[in-house]
């Protein structure tokens, strides 16, 4: 569908400041987003509309040229990291020390 598309609003919330009685919501993804919409495209049976949900429908939707560049996504499972650095700090990322499916090039 044309008017959906990717949007990211990444949160990276220290650990202190998630891990509370009264944390801050949301997930830091910010560092496999594209690997991980690719996982659940292909969970979806729907990995053929992952370049259009990424990169065309939304430059359409606002009349904007599409971006020139080109990523690749491969299959290739790797691990995501236990936590990343995030200042002096530490943030958890979604799906800590998980098994990812996809890995983008480069």
């Amino acid at each position: 569908c044309p008017r959906l598309f990717l949007g990211t609003d990444s949160a990276p919330h220290a650990i202190g400041r998630k891990e509370t009685g009264c944390g801050c919501a949301g997930i830091f993804n910010a560092n496999a987003a594209l690997e991980l919409y690719a996982e659940a495209f292909e969970e979806a049976g729907a990995l053929e509309h992952l370049e259009a949900f990424c990169s065309l429908h939304g430059p359409a939707f606002y009349g904007v040229p599409a971006n020139d560049e080109v990523v690749t996504l491969r299959r290739e499972t790797w691990k995501m990291a236990h936590s990343l650095p995030l200042g002096n700090e530490e943030v958890v990322p979604f799906r800590a020390a998980q098994l990812i499916n996809w890995r983008m090039d480069g």
